[in-house]
């Protein structure tokens, strides 16, 4: 009699096992299929890859590591001050970055130009002296991306994993844009 009851709880154990697992991938599912229609408006390629870490110095010098943002949602734009379309962009990045200002989200601007004058200078006559810059003149950081081409944009999620890759410029500010990134917070 004993034995049967342990089976017969085992079984049913099991059984609520297996619903639960079905449930929860039922609802994994379905929120990644809400992140992808929220952001299908911006035509991202999906790259599903881990970011990969770096470290750079902003335009004072002080470093930023790509790993130390893990736990917020990182948009992650590689620009230059002789990339027309990059300077089209910046309005919208800037609005960006105040629109999802006390959330967990990050934005990161990483420059190719040759050095920290360059930029501070094109930030001050463009008027946006609160983009957040860090500056790459090797290239390396774009390039370990797989970015030769500018501007191009990676979203990436809590968890360092880069989920979007944006070849041209967008309007960051748009409510898709928006929809988008708020989708992965």
């Amino acid at each position: 009699m004993r034995v049967k009851q342990t089976v017969a709880f085992s079984l049913i154990a099991a059984l609520g096992l297996l619903l639960m697992a079905r449930y929860l991938l039922a609802v994994q599912s379905t929120v990644a299929s809400e992140r992808s229609s929220a952001c299908a408006a911006l035509q991202p390629e999906l790259i599903e890859m881990p970011a990969r870490d770096f470290e750079l110095a902003d335009l004072g010098g002080k470093k930023l590591k790509l790993s130390s943002l893990r736990g917020k949602v990182v948009l992650l734009n590689f620009w230059a001050t002789w990339c027309p379309p990059c300077v089209e962009e910046i309005p919208s990045l800037v609005e960006l970055q105040q629109a999802m200002q006390g959330q967990d989200f990050e934005l990161v601007t990483v420059s190719v130009d040759e050095s920290p004058e360059i930029v501070k200078e094109f930030l001050a006559k463009q008027k946006q002296p609160s983009l957040p810059v860090l500056l790459d003149s090797s290239k390396q950081v774009p390039l370990s991306y797989g970015t030769s081409k500018f501007p191009e944009t990676f979203v990436i999620d809590r968890n360092g994993v880069a989920r979007y890759k944006f070849i041209y410029k967008r309007d960051w500010s748009s409510a898709p844009a928006l929809s988008c990134l708020r989708s992965l917070l």
